[in-house]
């Protein structure tokens, strides 16, 4: 090409053609002859009529401008020029071959177009048959040989088909491959990436020693990589370096899912002199579980993109709700959720909801029966790959299900699961098979009660953990792709001390992992790609390339061509190599003294034939239109003044649809909901109406007032029978107590809102049906809601014989309660108001069973038993008619039927304040009332049988 100051020309002597511009304007200018006069008799009937149109004399200027430079244009064009500020004039048409170096790592994909830009327009320079070499900086195992000659066309597409690598350059490893080649380049044009990583001014220095150099450096502006990401439960930081610390900048990340869908995004603030920033990342934890990858917005580049692997990912828990929500602090899920949190997002719900919210894990507490539709849904859970943490309790000594590693020895409700010992007992130390195995075990760690398993051949294989006496404290198997997990003790400290210990969390935390079938440390396996970055940083599937990595080399791997950027499958799960990870970016200060280094301008090529050339189309197609115009071909086309009406309302309307979108913008906005999507929000104050009543009557009279349940058993006999006992009952609190009970409701409890109700009474017929799976469910969600229940079977009538809770097996089956045992003496419930010490009805001498709380020294909880279960008839003993008058005899007369009513008073007393009697604060009132007891003197406070008419 012919330089011509910053211009080069391929066709240079299309330029001739400019010598003939005055003849061109000179035929552009030129009119007609004069025509010849000839007078015609009917003319002069114009005589006097002036011309409303003249025709010109001479051809207009501005016409015969436009055609000049319609031809000026075409000539220009022609001549094929090209604006390159950074072609050196004056220079030979053959130099030599010519080396282009290329940096294609991924710090140079943000400014790849203005580096091959660079590289294109150095080929524009120099003669025609001026041979050409190129250079890669990025390892490969195809690399073009440096000394492979190409043509300026055949380079110049060979240019636009790069793209550049996701793996850092190798310079060192360039410059053996320059020297093995053997070229001797008489010119060198080097696209930098900018970046000093890899010695960049050793390369500079080393290439200007080899021919002249020529240097444009293209460093991204603003963030150059993504270098660690740090997570919580419901937040993400992620870290960010640039290369030029000068100045102020900022710039925004987006948390995407895995198809590239936004969630969310946040702000990156550099302040001057910074290298390193972070940006913090506020989600909920259902949309957070979705991110797979964070990336620089408006940034292309494998090195501005973080992939989320399950190792830096919190981990998602469901736990089950067993109505533990009224006294959090006194539950074992409050000792779960503290060791959860520092590594877990939690959610909170039944089995139906945590289900189907797909977490790593779900955690039962003490859950001893599951529905058999949640039985279903939580096997098809687990044998998908989830795994389900179970803990023991004492509902689950008496009772389990199929969903447990080992079977456990099972024994009747009223005996309990459980084992005493007379020394507690430590941990042994964890089997080299375990999940556990490494983690240092506290000497101060003590297990006092356990559920114990049955003895199987494969036991030794399923146990994680065991005690100092070899009995198993945690086991494990396998189910389909998950893992079912028992700690055959509470979460909570009612059994043993772990939950006291940093050991708990640790335990947890690798029962999650290990449960997901993910190894705890990578001491075996390898990892296989499945998803690897390009180098303008899009995931796509692994290519034939992309090898395996050994576990026990994956940390220090450093991103290559057969070990791409991506995510990597393997035995800890999904880790993730990035291209950025603890990168330090630095520009490259010092270059050569002999090299000339380019500016952004500089560097760049604009060919002008192309534009040229549609400029001198346009001029004659504007030419052509006024022609046309002047020989009034064009008046056809014009529109009436009714259509020019109709395009003017049609305009008018096209100017108000383009504005309303802007109102619509200030109308609405999106918000992101907690499962992650967003959603179009009206920003503009409306009027939202109250949801309408459609609550029964029933629960909103026992939402306002506190009123005493009882279920409804089809017997209208028993149910009124019932009736008249809580509402005598009612009556006695009214009387004598601050608890003011309305009148009673009746209960199907498969259709009423049980918790609305702190008593049910369940009055159990002769010959009871089996309840409904649908009432077994809503009762038990009653009862770990806080809820309490009476059963009386009536059978107190047979002398010599004790309760038999054996025959409700049948009728509550599934009922998830803990092992039953009689009231102790000394119980909370024998002076929760009246001092008592026995529990009659209208039959004496019965017992009352209560859930067993272990050793009586440390009640479970708050010790407060929500399940009552007897035949001593109290409602009998209770009723009484619409005159207040009693409705059935009692065997011991009025004293027991005042005992009774007292045993009433205690229990709702019971159940509506808890242990707060058991507090040591009331023992000398309680003695003091003893005392006067002992001494025959009477209570004032309260009337005696003797005050209460037959």
């Amino acid at each position: 090409m012919t330089a011509l100051g910053p211009f080069l020309l391929g066709a240079p002597w299309a330029l001739a053609a400019l010598l003939a511009l005055p003849l061109i304007w000179w035929v552009l200018r030129a009119t007609p002859p004069v025509p010849k006069n000839a007078e015609l008799p009917s003319l002069r009937l114009l005589e006097g009529a002036e011309p409303r149109e003249e025709t010109p004399a001479r051809t207009p200027w501005w016409v015969w401008l436009i055609r000049t430079l319609a031809v000026l244009a075409a000539i220009l064009g022609l001549s094929q020029p090209v604006f390159a500020p950074g072609a050196q004039s004056g220079e030979p048409a053959e130099q030599g071959p010519v080396l282009i170096v290329i940096d294609n790592g991924w710090p140079a994909a943000p400014r790849w177009n203005e580096l091959t830009n660079a590289a294109s327009a150095t080929l524009d320079a120099g003669g025609r048959d001026t041979p050409v070499h190129l250079l890669l900086t990025a390892p490969q195992q195809l690399n073009p040989d440096p000394a492979a000659r190409l043509s300026k066309a055949d380079l110049g597409k060979r240019i636009g088909t790069l793209r550049p690598q996701p793996w850092a350059s190798d310079r060192a490893d360039a410059l053996k491959r320059l020297d093995a080649s053997g070229l001797k380049p008489a010119r060198i044009f080097w696209a930098s990436d900018g970046i000093d990583a890899g010695g960049g001014a050793a390369f500079a220095a080393d290439l200007s020693a080899r021919a002249p150099l020529t240097v444009f450096a293209a460093p991204a502006i603003g963030p150059a990589a993504l270098t660690g990401l740090s997570a919580e439960t419901d937040a993400v930081t992620v870290t960010l370096a640039r290369a030029d610390p000068d100045g102020a900048a900022r710039a925004f990340l987006s948390a995407q899912t895995r198809d590239g869908s936004a969630i969310a995004s946040a702000e990156a603030v550099f302040a001057a002199g910074e290298r390193e920033t972070s940006a913090a990342f506020k989600i909920p934890a259902a949309a957070l579980a979705r991110v797979a990858r964070f990336n620089v917005t408006g940034r292309s580049g494998a090195g501005t993109v973080w992939l989320w692997d399950s190792l830096d990912r919190t981990r998602r828990v469901g736990l089950v709700d067993s109505g533990t929500a009224a006294q959090p602090l006194l539950s074992d899920m409050h000792y779960i959720r503290k060791a959860l949190e520092p590594f877990a997002s939690i959610s909170t719900g039944d089995i139906d909801t945590v289900v189907a919210t797909s977490p790593d894990a779900i955690i039962l507490s003490d859950v001893g029966q599951i529905p058999a539709a949640d039985v279903e849904k939580l096997t098809r859970w687990v044998e998908g790959g989830g795994a389900l943490i179970r803990f023991a309790g004492p509902r689950l000594a008496a009772q389990g299900d199929e969903l447990l590693p080992v079977g456990l020895r099972r024994s009747s409700r009223a005996l309990g699961g459980t084992l005493a010992w007379e020394e507690p007992q430590g941990l042994a130390a964890f089997p080299d098979a375990s999940p556990f195995s490494g983690l240092p075990i506290p000497k101060d760690v003590k297990v006092r009660q356990q559920v114990l398993a049955r003895p199987d051949p494969e036991l030794s294989q399923k146990t994680w953990a065991r005690l100092d006496d070899g009995s198993p404290l945690v086991t494990a198997d396998a189910r389909g792709n998950g893992m079912l997990v028992l700690f055959h003790v509470t979460a909570g400290p009612d059994w043993a001390d772990l939950a006291y210990s940093g050991l708990f969390e640790q335990m947890l935390r690798r029962a999650i992992t290990a449960g997901r079938g993910e190894a705890i440390e990578d001491t075996e396996g390898t990892y296989t790609p499945q998803l690897t970055l390009d180098g303008f940083g899009r995931l796509a599937g692994a290519s034939a390339n992309a090898a395996p990595i050994k576990a026990t080399e994956f940390a220090a791997t450093v991103p290559s061509e057969i070990h791409p950027p991506g995510l990597y499958q393997g035995p800890a799960g999904t880790r993730a190599l990035n291209a950025g990870a603890g990168a330090k970016p630095e520009l490259i200060r010092e270059w050569p003294a002999a090299a000339r280094l380019l500016g952004d301008a500089e560097a760049r090529s604009l060919r002008l034939a192309g534009p040229l050339l549609a400029f001198a189309a346009g001029l004659l197609a504007l030419d052509l239109f006024i022609a046309l115009f002047v020989a009034g071909r064009l008046r056809r086309l014009m529109p009436r003044p009714k259509t020019a009406s109709l395009v003017a309302a049609l305009a008018a309307t096209a100017a108000f649809a383009l504005m309303a979108p802007e109102r619509a913008l200030a109308q609405y906005d999106y918000q992101l909901m907690p499962d992650g999507s967003y959603r179009s929000v009206s920003t503009e104050s409306r009027v939202v109406p109250l949801p309408g009543n459609g609550a029964p009557q029933k629960q909103v009279e026992a939402a306002l007032e506190m009123r005493l349940g009882y279920v409804e058993t089809g017997d209208s006999a028993l149910d009124a029978r019932t009736r008249a006992g809580l509402i005598g009952l009612s009556n006695i609190l009214l009387m004598r107590t601050s608890v003011e009970p309305a009148e009673p409701h009746a209960l199907n409890l498969e259709s009423d809102a049980l918790e609305l109700y702190p008593l049910i009474y369940f009055n159990v017929p002769g010959k009871a049906a089996p309840l409904s799976d649908k009432s077994v469910q809503r009762l038990n969600a009653y009862l770990r809601s806080g809820g309490a229940v009476l059963i009386d079977t009536r059978a107190g009538e047979m002398a010599g014989t004790q309760t038999d809770v054996t025959r409700l097996e049948t009728l509550l089956e599934g009922l998830d309660v803990p092992p039953l045992q009689p009231v102790p003496p000394n119980h909370v419930l024998s002076r929760s108001f009246y001092l008592i010490s026995d529990f009659p009805g209208r039959f004496a001498g019965r017992r009352l069973w209560i859930e067993q709380a272990g050793d009586a020294a440390a009640p479970r909880g708050d010790g407060v038993s929500h399940l009552f279960i007897g035949d001593a008839d109290w409602a009998s003993a209770w009723a009484v008619d619409q005159n207040g008058r009693d409705l059935y005899s009692v065997d011991g007369g009025a004293e027991q039927r005042e005992t009774a009513r007292r045993f009433g008073v205690n229990l709702v007393m019971y159940v509506l304040t808890g242990s707060y009697k058991d507090d040591q604060v009331h023992v000398p009132a309680l003695l003091e009332r003893l005392g006067e007891r002992d001494d025959g003197a009477r209570d004032p406070g309260f009337p005696g049988p003797e005050d209460i008419p037959e």
